[in-house]
């Protein structure tokens, strides 16, 4: 399997080179003093990328024709070539992925007790429907009488917790299966992208993060003197989120009949929200497109990151009393026999 570099990696690579071209060396030392100091894979890929750059490529079509980078390092880093702003496209490079590891790490601290809580819960639960309830079932069962309607619910999905067990690694497996041979479709990307969306509180964060991204890399582009229209259009290869891929597809449409940028933004409103669709408006009025786009990235990623933070604060307290209330309805219903058991004697 081929080696890829992991985003830590690349921003370590994008930051170091950035600040070797700032010291004043020349990009071929710098590359080169990047793969002294690298080792292993890592050197490997580093390697190959400066010697098709040696044999006369630019630097993005080296890191494009390398699968350690994205499409979105490629891009930025063929802007910055373009443009003859090399150094600032590796810097916002090493500025994105920074913020994608502070995000990566505010995500898995936010998650990372509730996953182990969850984990835990199903466990226990399990335990309780294939070792625990036939123990009381074969307590009752020697004690004779009917036993309610609840304890018998139990016992019934005791009995088949084996099956579903069983059809639950089988549908997995064939799940996994299918990513791998459909992820690049456009169905599966349509049809997993829309489900996505319609995940509750999650749904509104994977946008916000997503506009950020698209408000950052055109903020970049702009800002540089790229025409709108020629930004999207390099946008379109960049952006692999279905729902964002196809509405960037659509403003350049719009743009090319005639239409203005917030015209394309307006027919994606549930994506942006309508305080972007009249931001653009009123930055194409202005002419200051590349400021409104600096402001929406800052204040979505913001909003991201405090989203984040809520969605922490309130899963955890949720996961917990649900988990408590579902092992408890289980032990209440295993012990309600004996409840009766008692009143009748009593």
């Amino acid at each position: 399997m081929e080696y890829r570099l992991n985003d830590k990696k690349k921003l370590t690579f994008f930051s170091q080179l950035q600040s070797l071209l700032r010291s004043g060396l020349g990009f071929s030392r710098s590359f080169a003093l990047i793969i002294d100091g690298s080792e292993g894979a890592e050197r490997s890929v580093l390697t190959r990328v400066f010697d098709s750059v040696i044999a006369g490529k630019g630097l993005w079509e080296a890191l494009g024709a390398d699968k350690s980078f994205s499409r979105l390092d490629a891009g930025v880093v063929r802007i910055g070539e373009e443009t003859g702003r090399l150094y600032d496209a590796l810097d916002f490079l090493t500025g994105y992925y920074t913020r994608k590891e502070e995000q990566k790490r505010m995500i898995v601290n936010a998650l990372s007790y509730p996953v182990i809580t969850l984990c835990v819960a199903v466990a226990v639960l399990v335990f309780m429907l294939l070792v625990v309830v036939p123990m009381f079932q074969q307590v009752y069962a020697r004690m004779g009488g009917e036993l309610p309607s609840v304890t018998m619910m139990i016992v019934r999905l005791s009995d088949a917790m084996p099956s579903v067990l069983a059809v639950v690694a089988v549908s997995a497996a064939v799940l996994a299966v299918c990513r791998g041979a459909m992820k690049d479709s456009v169905g599966y990307r349509r049809l997993t992208s829309a489900a996505m969306l319609k995940i509750p509180v999650a749904g509104e964060l994977v946008k916000k993060y997503h506009v950020s991204r698209f408000c950052q890399l055109m903020y970049l582009m702009t800002s540089s003197g790229v025409p709108v229209l020629q930004a999207l259009r390099m946008m379109s290869g960049i952006m692999t989120f279905y729902p964002f891929s196809e509405s960037v597809r659509h403003i350049c449409e719009t743009i090319e009949k005639g239409g203005t940028l917030a015209d394309g933004v307006a027919a994606g409103e549930y994506l942006y929200g309508k305080r972007f669709t009249v931001l653009m408006r009123v930055g194409e009025e202005t002419s200051s497109l590349d400021r409104m786009f600096k402001d929406q990235a800052d204040s979505t990623a913001a909003e991201l990151e405090f989203g984040i933070r809520q969605m922490n604060n309130v899963l955890e307290p949720v996961l917990i009393l649900c988990i408590g209330a579902i092992v408890a309805f289980v032990l209440i219903a295993m012990y309600m026999p004996m409840f009766k058991l008692g009143m009748a004697i009593h």
